[in-house]
């Protein structure tokens, strides 16, 4: 039988998006009876408290950098990168499936080596990187052009890639969108205070301060409450007077504060339109609350619409199937067929 891999930079029990994604497409093939191995690095993104999944955890040993450093960044994506590397190595066997997540984006190089193990390589594309370092630096069309070719190029290699929105960039030949859910279960609903909106995540390269903040000032001036609490790059250039907290560790304070407001924002970038999908929408959607983005154009304000009209409540199931399929597909590739009874020959006359 199969054993499911499921790697990301992030793992229980850190709480990045990517790792409760993660936990939970991990703990839902558990539960259908699959052995799964959820590995990951030893780094520190964030954290939300919550019960370890039922699976192998695995935390693997690489250089550690200091999150907002770039050069710091960059070099433990390679650390990351090559312990992923020896983990599939070592580890992976024929048959096997092994679904990888773009954190780091560097392992999109990886598909080869999983393939000479003879198992089955599924990408998780929640950022799509051509597009994104445009946050960092907006870098030269032609640039742009030869980078996101040979990105998509290392993308066809996967035997599919997963994208979580239809706005990201890359391939479609061996894509499907299969977007995020929910991560949180709500035991009840309650109706929300007037008057009041609520920012929570990261603010980081991806977002469109400026946009953000205009529209900050509008909903003051239309006497909104505004609650903000975010991490990351942008979070250091909001201005003093929207008083932005840390985002909380403690799962119930998250709970209330998701619950008690009436309008959550959530943030982009005009130009940047083909990188990212925020994955805090699907909390939202699923209390039924008002929804306002900042920064969304083009193809992002065509998947926000999509989203909030999918139906979310499948698209785990979606991607159980997904992986199960293509396991199933693995053992039949490498069964012998019978040969068909060779005829006699007619006697000669």
């Amino acid at each position: 039988m199969a054993t499911f891999h499921i790697l990301s930079q992030y793992v229980w029990p850190d709480s990045a998006p990517t790792a409760l994604y993660a936990d939970q497409l991990a703990t839902r093939l558990h539960e259908q009876g699959r052995e799964v191995r959820l590995v990951g690095g030893s780094g520190n993104y964030r954290s939300l408290g919550r019960d370890k999944p039922p699976v192998s955890v695995r935390h693997l040993e690489h250089y550690r950098g200091r999150r907002g450093n770039l050069a710091h960044v960059f070099a433990e994506y390679v650390s990351v990168k090559r312990a992923f590397a020896r983990y599939i190595d070592n580890v992976v066997c024929r048959g096997d499936v092994v679904v990888i997540t773009s954190a780091p984006p560097n392992t999109v190089r990886l598909a080869n080596a999983i393939k000479r193990r003879g198992a089955r390589a599924i990408y998780w594309l929640q950022d799509y990187y051509p597009e994104l370092v445009r946050g960092i630096h907006e870098y030269p069309a032609p640039l742009r052009r030869a980078f996101g070719a040979y990105w998509d190029a290392q993308l066809l290699r996967w035997d599919r890639v997963v994208k979580i929105g239809g706005n990201l960039g890359g391939p479609t030949r061996n894509a499907v969108v299969i977007r995020n859910w929910p991560t949180i279960a709500f035991e009840k609903n309650i109706a929300p205070e007037p008057k009041t909106a609520l920012y929570s995540g990261n603010f980081g390269y991806g977002h469109d301060v400026d946009l953000f903040v205009r529209t900050c000032e509008t909903l003051r001036e239309h006497g909104y409450r505004l609650t903000i609490r975010c991490d990351g790059r942008g979070a250091r250039a909001l201005p003093r007077w929207l008083n932005a907290q840390p985002l909380h560790d403690d799962l119930e304070k998250l709970k209330a504060d998701l619950l008690r407001h009436e309008l959550h924002l959530v943030a982009g970038h005009p130009k940047i339109t083909r990188a990212i999908f925020p994955s805090k929408i699907w909390n939202s959607i699923a209390l039924g609350r008002e929804i306002m983005g900042t920064g969304f154009a083009g193809e992002m304000a065509k998947e926000l619409k999509a989203a909030q009209n999918a139906p979310f409540e499948s698209h785990l199931e979606q991607w159980t199937k997904l992986v199960v399929d293509l396991a199933g597909a693995a053992e039949n590739a490498a069964t012998p067929q019978p040969q068909p009874h060779a005829q006699p020959e007619p006697a000669l006359a």
